[in-house]
């Protein structure tokens, strides 16, 4: 019954109805941007929502019905609800307003479903410190479940008139088909146009709060049900968490709605670290990598606790890290950052917004040094070459040399000035640098806001246009040739505004596919080598990076709660670099 050549799923209970008026509401777009469906307990207000997010959101989904996200509300808060509609549109936010300034800066038709909006943990605050805000961009629009005379429906403003679908109003069910349904289930025909009633089904009732176990109780051993009800139940008590506040563990075995709004007025470290997490965990359904999360959040904090979460092996861990209002030595945010070479082997270099640039030990995280930058501005890109000279990609696209005291053998600065001129004459603006350490004698690759990606070897620059839109973020490793070849490779990794990330041996023709694409800009890429081959990170704007082992063929995602800025592969340890902190994790474990 969708048209376009396109069916939706059965809708039973005759509800064909209102499943009709739900779809012209979609398709209208005069139509007013927020639908509620209301109805008695055990009118199927749920069923209903269920139905249409289950019909758009699939692939073949016309763009005019498109569901884009869906917030079960029940239990929710405004932070949790951040978080999830973040992570379904490809955002990383942690507040209403950062959430809503992307979307309003995307523009895109945004549709999102809410059921159960009366159920959430403060119905009225929801509204009014997030949806109704969204409801106040043009392009957004809303179908909720509420109640007529709930605490949600009341709150709404943006949208003086909404449109009420209301489930108790026999126009929106067909009664034959209703007595058919009701009858073929062994149910009651009577109880039109209500399908729970028709099947004995009690309406909507909530019982009392879960227990609180007593003391010694091995919490652990109660489940991710179990251990949610329990957080639910101290919110709703307003109760002290005891052992639950202490155990960071059980942070991550249950589900990360209840455990967020326990933990909602709290100001402990555990509390700011899940805060922090937020993002990447709430909609991670496995528990061993929430616990990698939250525990990448403590370290350089409380390693006490970090070390508790580390009795659920995932498949990353982290290893050191440095965040802001937690370490003395957090770098700033990190816009920039390279693995070292030449003289700084076995170090990263980080440059944050001034441009300054600062040198950790790539292992520990450590502090050494500085590199002195003559002339810091704010930077795009940073790179070492293998003599330890290190460029400086500046806002504007301008390139800046910073040359060792103590060169290492490579190409020596008159050489590489020369070349970096020679590509940024072939360019358009430029927009991301690499270098490849293990190459002695190349110069660094540049990138473009065109999308092309330059490489000057032999005298001359070779171009190719990897990307529809501009490189956002470039890499470049050296591979190991046979005994008829040379015997180092290179290998360059651009990341694009596209969402691709492509792979160029520039000595051959680019990869004819991106070996990774996803729906939101790539912000970072980093590249390596080891025994059994390349291995590429890249990271996108709503803080997924994906480590692909193109040796092996295996791939790992890793989000830590924050935009990515950029990245560095040093040996298994990849270092990622945010807005706020400093992070590494080994991707081998």
């Amino acid at each position: 019954m969708a048209g376009n050549g396109r069916r939706m799923p059965q809708l039973g209970a005759g509800r064909k109805p209102a499943g009709l008026a739900l779809l012209g509401w979609l398709d209208d777009a005069r139509a007013p941007r927020l639908c509620r469906v209301a109805g008695p307990p055990g009118s199927g207000k749920s069923h209903l929502l269920a139905w249409l997010v289950r019909g758009c959101t699939t692939e073949d989904t016309p763009r005019g019905r498109r569901v884009h996200a869906v917030l079960p509300a029940a239990g929710a808060t405004v932070r949790t609800a951040v978080w999830s509609l973040g992570h379904q549109l490809d955002l990383v936010a942690h507040a209403p307003g950062p959430l809503i300034e992307a979307l309003a800066a995307d523009g895109r038709p945004t549709v999102l479903c809410v059921p159960e909006l009366d159920l959430a943990e403060d119905p009225a605050a929801l509204v009014t410190e997030l949806l109704d805000p969204l409801l106040r961009l043009p392009g957004v629009r809303l179908v909720i479940e509420a109640a007529t005379d709930g605490p949600a429906a009341g709150a709404f403003t943006a949208v003086p008139a909404p449109a009420v679908l209301d489930l108790g109003e026999p126009q929106w069910t067909d009664g034959a088909r209703f007595a058919a349904w009701a009858t073929e289930q062994g149910g009651d025909p009577a109880a039109y146009p209500l399908p729970g009633p028709a099947l004995g089904e009690p309406g909507e009732t909530h019982g009392p709060p879960a227990p609180v176990p007593p003391p010694g109780t091995d919490l652990r051993a109660l489940g991710e049900e179990a251990l949610s009800a329990l957080w639910t139940a101290v919110t709703a008590a307003a109760a002290d968490p005891g052992p639950l506040a202490a155990d960071p563990l059980l942070y991550a075995l249950a589900r990360p709605v209840p455990v967020t709004a326990a933990v909602e007025r709290r100001d402990d470290a555990l509390a700011r670290a899940w805060r922090a997490a937020g993002p990447a965990v709430i909609e991670e359904p496995d528990p061993a990598v929430r616990a990698a999360v939250l525990r990448v959040r403590l370290l350089g904090g409380d390693t006490t606790a970090a070390a508790v979460l580390a009795q659920l092996p995932a498949p990353w861990a982290g290893r050191w890290a440095r965040w802001e209002r937690v370490d003395r030595d957090w770098p700033g945010p990190a816009v920039a950052l390279t693995a070292g070479a030449g003289p700084y082997l076995s170090q990263v270099l980080v440059a944050d917004p001034t441009g300054s640039v600062r040198t950790f030990d790539a292992a520990t995280g450590r502090r050494l040094g500085a590199v002195v930058v003559p002339t810091p501005r704010p930077p795009r890109g940073l790179a070492v070459t293998a003599g330890g000279s290190v460029v400086l990609l500046d806002a504007w696209g301008r390139p800046e040399l910073v040359v060792p005291a103590e060169p290492r053998p490579g190409l020596e600065p008159y050489g590489l000035m020369a070349a970096l001129d020679a590509m940024a004459s072939a360019a358009g603006d430029l927009s991301a640098v690499a270098a490849i350490g293990g190459l002695a004698d190349s110069a660094p690759a540049l990138g473009d806001a065109a999308g092309a990606v330059h490489w000057f070897e032999d005298g001359k620059v070779v171009s190719e246009r990897l990307h529809h839109g501009p490189v956002t973020a470039l890499a470049g490793t050296a591979l190991g040739g046979g005994p008829l070849s040379d015997p180092e490779i290179p290998l360059l990794v651009s990341g694009g505004f596209d969402g691709a990330v492509r792979l160029w041996g520039p000595r051959s023709a680019p990869m004819p596919e991106p070996s990774d694409r996803r729906g939101c800009p790539v912000t970072a890429v980093a590249a390596g080598a080891t025994a059994a081959g390349p291995v590429v990170a890249a990271a996108w704007s709503d803080g997924l990076v994906r480590v692909r082992d193109l040796g092996t063929g295996g791939v790992l995602d890793v989000r830590t709660g924050s935009e990515v800025w950029s990245l560095a592969l040093a040996g298994t340890l990849l270092v990622l670099g945010m807005p706020d902190g400093l992070a590494a994790v080994d991707t081998r474990r």
